[in-house]
C-alpha cells in the first residue's frame, strides 16, 4: 500500500470491518491523491537561453555605428526615432536597479539592459502578447511582464513631472509657434491625429 495507508485496510480490530465499497472508494481516493502530487512533481523542461546572442543581434541590427536597419526601419520597429529610444532607455537604466545590469541565480549574466527596455516598448508598441518576444528576444513571459511593469513605472516617475502636467500658457504658445513653423498654421493643437495633415485637409482642430 502507498504512503497514504498508515495502516492496511483489512488490519482494523474485530468489529470495525470496513465494508467493500468502502473499501475500493478510500483506494480510489489514496491512488487519486497520489496521481495529483506526482502530476506537480514533473520536472520542468530546462531551456537552453543565449541572452548574450539576443544582445549581439540586436545590436547590429540597430545600435552600432553602422547598424544594419536605417533609421526608417527603426521608426516602423520601435515606433520612435532612434535618440528618443536611446534618450528613454538611458532614463530607466539610470533610475531603476531593475533594468541595471546584473548576475542570476547562477551566477551567469542576466537579462541585459536593452532587451528588458525593448521588450517593453515593443509590448507597448505593438501591444502583443509576451510569448510573441520569446523567442527573438530570448527572455521569458514573466521576465518580459516584470520589465513591461517596471519600465511604465519608471517612465512615469522620469518624465511625469514634466511632460505630463498641465501644460502653461507659456508652452501653449510654444506648441502653437512651433506647428506654425513647420506646417504654416496654427490652431490645432486639439487634434493630435492631425498634426501630420496638410492644410487642405484640417485647417482648424476639432
Amino acid at each position: 500500500m502507498n504512503s497514504y495507508t498508515f495502516m492496511g485496510l483489512d488490519d482494523v480490530e474485530e468489529g470495525e470491518k470496513i465494508s467493500s465499497p468502502k473499501k475500493t472508494f478510500i483506494k480510489r481516493a489514496i491512488a487519486y491523491i497520489e496521481m495529483r502530487r506526482q502530476a506537480t512533481q514533473v520536472s520542468r523542461n530546462n531551456i537552453t537561453i543565449d541572452r548574450a546572442g539576443a544582445h549581439e543581434r540586436l545590436v547590429v541590427a540597430y545600435f552600432t555605428e553602422s547598424p544594419m536597419y536605417d533609421e526608417k526601419r527603426f521608426r516602423q520597429t520601435f515606433r520612435m526615432a532612434r535618440p528618443l529610444f536611446n534618450q528613454i532607455v538611458n532614463g530607466v537604466t539610470s533610475h531603476s536597479a531593475f533594468f541595471q545590469s546584473n548576475l542570476d541565480y547562477a551566477g551567469r549574466e542576466g537579462i541585459f539592459p536593452l532587451i528588458k527596455c525593448t521588450s517593453a516598448i515593443r509590448q507597448l508598441a505593438y501591444c502583443v502578447n509576451v510569448s510573441f518576444l520569446d523567442e527573438y528576444m530570448q527572455i521569458s513571459e514573466r521576465s518580459s511582464r516584470l520589465a513591461l511593469d517596471h519600465f511604465c513605472q519608471d517612465v512615469m516617475e522620469i518624465y511625469g513631472p514634466k511632460s505630463l502636467r498641465k501644460p502653461t500658457v507659456t508652452d501653449v504658445e510654444k506648441l502653437y509657434r512651433c506647428h506654425e513653423e513647420k506646417h504654416g498654421f496654427s490652431g490645432i493643437l486639439g487634434s493630435l491625429d492631425c498634426t501630420d495633415w496638410e492644410w487642405f485637409g484640417c485647417p482648424y482642430a476639432f
